[in-house]
């Protein structure tokens, strides 16, 4: 299989370089490098002629790994095509790994990685597939974390630093709640909340966890620590009680962890190169930056070319051959609006976006079938519903099918139950079948600052979403029967797609959470599964044999996009939130900004289809 990312040109940072003279501009000599996807087989630079030497693919991972490709950056510390690795780009790299005959294996560094638990599911299974077809995986790290560990432990050969750190406490999902900040302001969170297992309102309105929120998380953290363990018992072959204590030491230096059998090797940065020849038979000859993408030289002697790159918004072409189309739903699920997404990390699901993504699909009669990625915590009820139909309407042209990644809850879930079948990765939050709503109440933090206000209003319920005062028992009353008829529709969408597979949707609904296992057993998912078996079912389902292509949606953005976006709507947080977020860790950073999403869905939406926020995972 070759994935094809349906993305722009990427070509004018070189541009901008020779115009501007910024770093690096000698370099392009009067030509610039456009991206394209690198060739189904990679050999070695220039000749083929290794020395008998075993041909070994070094791929070097750094930062973030994000679900897709993304586009062009204008921060100023990653100016230029965003380079960061992509969990279907490195799919796509290790496949090709796999079926490259004159590879006899791959070298990964992770010492600068981070991933989450359900992506380390997946490449960890694609990292088995690679051992079954004969290629001998090594991984160092001079230090690893829960999940860098738990992906390294599928390698053949696993080494670390002598003195680094391996640091696998366990499970903790710490949540944050902002009611006694809204209390210091004088803002009150004034909600409704169908589902007693909910707690998407909690954060707003509570200072811990009701019971029954407490039960879900503690569910999910029970299951994610038993994953863990069995996954340690698995492939470094030591008992339960072993991988226990070992969790239970927390943290531990490289010789204690090699002493535990948890790794296989220690080596120092200067010993690397040796490390890797050792653990190919006969040596190694290593094949640089095999996961880049191969540079295609355009003429820019014509000024009218570069102008074209800047503007261009024409996607590359689109594969001859038969495909399965991965369409990525990453982030909140947002209303059709302008300022809707981040110009740069478009972590937002907007109706028009999927809605084009998907009939970009059905128009290319080489796609076959299609796989929706999600990962998302919900967010607004209409536009999950709007997409829903999008996505119902799809399926009766070409199969779909769904595949759950960290996250499928409240309009996550909605949103999937439009698939024909749903795989989820072991770990992934999935339910939360409920809603919430309200507003945010101001009229006190107006009194103490000395504003007032006079209302003029004609209406029985001209008033209900006044956000100077709270509602009235009779207004409350009117909000219920309102959440009640939206969480009606959303058990109703669920139950027509898989009434036959959940006995009864009043034990999986109120706001249940699951993981991915759990979620089997209860009729929500269909199997445990990654990306990659997703999408063999869907071809399998469309008919479609090996080999076939897979096209990756959604297209980056251009430069000249971005700049039009930038200019022409404000997207930015208030000064002092930004202020605030920068002298966070980025976890709490990620939840603060998650839980300010979810405040202006509320402002603008009233009706939320949302899973709980304020989530910080540290393991």
């Amino acid at each position: 299989m070759v994935f094809t990312y349906v993305m722009r040109n990427t070509a004018l940072i070189a541009s901008l370089a020779v115009l501007f003279g910024i770093g690096g501009a000698a370099n392009f000599a009067g030509a610039t490098a456009t991206t394209q996807p690198a060739a189904a087989t990679s050999q070695p630079s220039e000749s083929s002629d290794n020395g008998g030497l075993n041909l070994v693919a070094e791929i070097d991972l750094n930062g973030e790994l994000l679900e897709s490709p993304r586009g062009f950056s204008l921060s100023l510390d990653n100016f230029g095509p965003n380079d960061q690795p992509s969990l279907t780009k490195l799919l796509d790299t290790l496949k090709r790994v796999k079926d490259d005959d004159s590879l006899s294996g791959v070298y990964l560094n992770l010492s600068d990685f981070d991933l989450t638990l359900a992506q380390t599911q997946e490449l960890g299974q694609m990292f088995d597939q690679l051992r079954s077809a004969g290629k001998k995986i090594a991984i160092y790290a001079s230090d690893f974390d829960t999940n860098t560990y738990l992906l390294g432990i599928h390698a053949d050969t696993l080494a670390m630093a002598t003195h680094g750190e391996l640091y696998i406490p366990g499970v903790e999902l710490q949540l944050m709640f902002f009611k006694g900040l809204l209390d210091k302001f004088h803002i009150q969170a004034d909600m409704v909340q169908i589902g007693k297992f909910k707690g998407a309102e909690e954060p707003l309105t509570r200072s811990q966890a009701s019971p029954e929120f407490a039960a879900q998380i503690t569910g999910l953290v029970n299951s994610w620590y038993d994953q863990i363990i069995s996954e340690i018992v698995q492939y470094r072959h030591i008992s339960r009680v072993a991988a226990i204590n070992a969790i239970d030491e927390g943290i531990m230096e490289g010789v204690d962890a090699k002493q535990l059998g948890l790794v296989d090797n220690l080596v120092d940065a200067q010993d690397i190169n040796t490390w890797i020849q050792q653990n190919f038979e006969g040596g190694c000859a290593l094949i640089h930056d095999f996961d880049q993408e191969t540079p295609q030289q355009v003429d820019l002697s014509s000024p009218f070319a570069l102008f074209q790159l800047l503007g261009s918004s024409t996607p590359d072409k689109r594969t001859e051959h038969p495909a399965i189309a991965v369409i990525c739903a990453t982030g909140t699920i947002v209303d059709d609006t302008p300022d809707a997404s981040d110009d740069e990390n478009d972590d937002v699901i907007m109706p028009a976006n999927i809605r084009d993504e998907v009939q970009s699909a059905l128009d290319d009669p080489n796609v076959k079938a299609m796989v929706l990625r999600v990962n998302s915590p919900g967010g607004s009820a209409e536009a999950s519903e709007i997409i829903w139909q999008t996505l119902h309407a799809a399926n009766l042209k070409k199969p779909l099918f769904v595949s759950m990644g960290d996250e499928a809850a409240s309009g996550g879930y909605y949103i999937s139950s439009a698939g024909r079948e749903i795989v989820a990765d072991p770990c992934a939050i999935v339910g939360s079948i409920g809603v919430v709503g309200g507003k945010i109440v101001i009229g006190p933090l107006l009194d103490e600052v000395g504003i007032t206000t006079q209302t003029f209003s004609l209406g029985e319920h001209a008033g209900l979403f006044d956000e100077t005062q709270p509602f009235s028992p009779e207004e409350r009353e009117f909000v219920t029967k309102m959440m009640l008829q939206t969480y009606a529709l959303f058990t109703q969408r669920v139950m027509a797609s898989r009434g036959k597979k959940i006995a009864d949707i009043n034990q999986v609904a109120y706001g249940r959470l699951f993981s991915g296992e759990a979620a089997v057993k209860v009729g929500l998912v269909d199997q445990v599964g990654t990306l990659d078996d997703t999408i063999k079912l869907a071809a399998d389902a469309a008919g479609v044999q090996e080999p076939y292509d897979i096209v990756v949606y959604p297209q980056a953005k251009t430069f000249a996009e971005i700049i039009k976006d930038r200019f022409g709507v404000q997207t930015s947080l208030p000064i002092g939130v930004s202020a605030l977020l920068a002298g966070m860790p980025h976890q709490y950073q990620q939840t603060v900004l998650e839980m300010f999403q979810i405040v202006r869905l509320i402002q603008s939406d009233d009706v939320v289809l949302a899973a709980p926020v304020g989530f910080v995972e540290k393991n």
